[in-house]
């Protein structure tokens, strides 16, 4: 403090502003932000860019931790406009840091696209443009918490582990502390419990505890107390060592002053509590977690909230509660719905305008080239004409030069109109089937939605209504007859699922394609046919129109396999290297004579969709022995499509 109160060492003043602005963000905001404005009004008394913009970003960080994300977004901005041509390294280091937190105001407003685009897309490259291994490591640690947010675990640990190897050198322990136990956490929930992942985990929470055991009052030791409360109550079993952890850690908590970031502590002993059977304590972590998720506004957390509250309450045998909640969750449910779509709307409707200025800018050079070359050739053309007037011989060579050129120019304009015209159907054509898929797959997810929103809603609503106002008979018939209701009623909810996931997998939409055909064939194997899925490298790109293609191909190759050709055992291998995708599907059903002409709509819908990749469809098969059948196309390549 005393530094601030010096006269001179501007320098050294300002920094001590930033500490501490920093230092009391999160325990008084009206310090923090007295600080970071008067670094601010250094920066406009010196006229420095830098200073002013560095202040910026301090009093967006005091709106940003106390929920004025706005205004903290407009703070964050101001700084990036003044930083803009700032090349020193403390410039871009700035930015860097900018991008990511505003990235991370995407995430609290339920965008965690829209942070990971801004980590991997805007921080990143700057970071490794000057090296800063150790804000490089802290945005892979963020990526690999969103993967891990999205169920992509093996992408979730390969960002931790490269956050780990950039912290190898270097002192920050409490980076290097979220790391290990954000790889610990990721293999709790891959529930892949062998002795090797034992030994791997273990280890790493040994290493966190030697990183941490010298800084009593470092932060991180919440995470440690959280995730080793995972890894005993989840993998050793030992669920009263797990409480102590969970304990540990809200007492930690209580000692720094910070009760609001206990939610996901008092969760971690619901899910406890819940697995015990002690319904009386887990109510009181659900209502309490409830309560916080409401005040932070995260739609997601909240609908989780009141789930667990639901389960709760049935379990307590309080139905009308858990009716009411189950259609607060319903209405939560529809209201988050909405406002993804408004968010696809708003992004198509940006991509559209996007693509008219760069259309607009194409036109624009297009016109300048024009102008440039009708220039030059009347420059030339002044130029023969004055020769000319000097040797008519050179004015007669000229003209025949002249009139060749004309007769190959006219020639040449032929050719691009023709050419012209043959894109133009070419994109009519791509335009039409385009359509056509895309109004296949809307109508299929209209369905899908309408069955799993309206008509399961109604079903599940049925059974709480019978398990509410039904008098159970004192019969014994009558209560078997009352249980038979409520096992057929799931039953139908079961079925409705599984036909809304076929008609539209959200699987697909939410985590990928590869996820989305484990979750496919897992549910056929339930039929008692055996699907092995090997996948190697298999992403294209994130297209997510090629990816929903290839799923519809693999759904109706594999259906095919089960339905028509009584398979027990099915193979399913999708390579994809570079730009060459591979597939196969190998069955051991009755097989077919693979030289005549099949006739089936499934099968012609399969070749239309390989056509439309400009893949390669080979199928061999025979009576008696089963049927291979390989799919090969590249990832960048397009398909104009022929119908039969």
């Amino acid at each position: 403090m005393h530094i601030v109160q010096e006269e001179g060492h501007t320098q050294e003043k300002l920094q001590a502003l930033y500490d501490l602005s920093d230092y009391w963000l999160y325990i008084d905001s009206a310090k923090s932000m007295d600080f970071a404005l008067q670094a601010y009004q250094i920066g406009k008394q010196l006229n420095d860019k830098f200073v002013t913009a560095v202040a910026h970003y301090y009093i967006a960080g005091v709106y940003m931790e106390h929920a004025d994300l706005e205004t903290a977004k407009m703070q964050f901005n101001k700084a990036l406009t003044l930083l803009k041509d700032n090349k020193t390294i403390a410039g871009k280091r700035y930015q860097a840091r900018i991008w990511h937190n505003l990235g991370a105001i995407e995430q609290r407003q339920d965008n965690d696209a829209g942070f990971l685009a801004l980590l991997i897309e805007k921080a990143c490259p700057i970071l490794e443009s000057i090296g800063d291994s150790v804000l490089l490591a802290n945005n892979y640690y963020d990526i690999g918490n969103v993967f891990f947010g999205i169920n992509q675990y093996d992408k979730a640990l390969q960002y931790f582990k490269n956050a780990i190897q950039l912290l190898t050198n270097q002192q920050e322990y409490a980076d290097a502390v979220e790391c290990r136990l954000g790889i610990v956490k990721t293999l709790i929930y891959q529930e892949h419990y062998t002795d090797s992942v034992r030994i791997n985990m273990k280890a790493y929470l040994d290493e966190a505890y030697q990183l941490l055991k010298g800084h009593p009052q470092a932060f991180s030791w919440l995470s440690y107390f959280t995730v080793n409360g995972l890894y005993f109550q989840y993998v050793t079993k030992q669920t009263d060592e797990a409480l102590h952890m969970y304990d540990q850690g809200l007492a930690f908590l209580k000692d720094r002053q910070e009760p609001y970031r206990d939610v996901d502590l008092m969760n971690r002993k619901y899910y406890l509590y819940a697995d015990r059977g002690d319904w009386v304590n887990a109510q009181k972590m659900a209502e309490y977690v409830y309560h916080e998720t409401g005040k932070q506004g995260l739609s997601h957390d909240k609908l989780v909230a009141l789930r667990n509250l639901v389960d709760v309450e049935e379990a307590l045998h309080h139905r009308d509660r858990a009716f009411r909640l189950l259609k607060q969750y319903v209405a939560l449910s529809d209201t988050v719905r909405n406002q993804q779509l408004d968010v696809k709307l708003n992004l198509i409707e940006k991509k559209y305008e996007a693509e008219k200025k760069e259309k607009q800018i194409l036109q624009l050079k297009t016109d300048n080239q024009l102008k440039t070359a009708s220039l030059k050739y009347n420059t030339a053309m002044l130029t023969f004409t004055g020769s000319g007037l000097v040797c008519l011989s050179a004015l007669l060579i000229l003209a025949f030069l002249l009139y060749k050129n004309k007769t190959r120019l006219v020639e040449k304009q032929q050719q691009l109109h023709q050419e012209q015209v043959r894109l133009l159907k070419k994109e009519q054509q791509i335009n039409f089937f385009n359509a056509m898929l895309q109004g296949q797959e809307q109508e299929r997810k209209r369905l899908a939605s309408d069955l799993h929103d309206g008509l399961g809603g109604l079903l599940s609503n049925i059974k709480l209504l019978l398990s509410k106002d039904c008098p159970v008979e004192k019969t014994e018939e009558g209560k078997t007859r009352h249980e038979l209701i409520l096992s057929r009623l799931d039953k139908a909810v079961d079925e409705l699922r599984r036909i809304a996931r076929n008609l539209m997998p959200e699987t697909l939409l939410h985590f990928g394609l590869v996820t989305a055909l484990r979750d496919f064939c897992e549910d056929l194997e339930r039929s008692g046919v055996h699907i092995a899925l090997q996948t190697y490298g298999f992403t294209l790109d994130d297209n997510r129109d090629r990816q929903m293609m290839v799923y519809r191909i693999l759904q109706e190759l594999i259906n095919n396999a089960v339905k028509h050709a009584e398979a027990k055992n099915i193979l399913v291998q999708c390579i994809q290297n570079d730009d060459r995708v591979f597939i196969t599907v190998e069955d051991d059903g009755c097989g077919f004579d693979s030289g005549k002409e099949v006739k089936g709509i499934g099968l012609h819908n399969v070749k239309n969709r390989v056509a439309y990749l400009n893949g390669h469809l080979d199928i061999q098969s025979q009576p008696g022995v089963g049927t291979t059948i390989n799919v090969e196309f590249n990832t960048h390549e397009e398909y104009l499509p022929t119908y039969s």
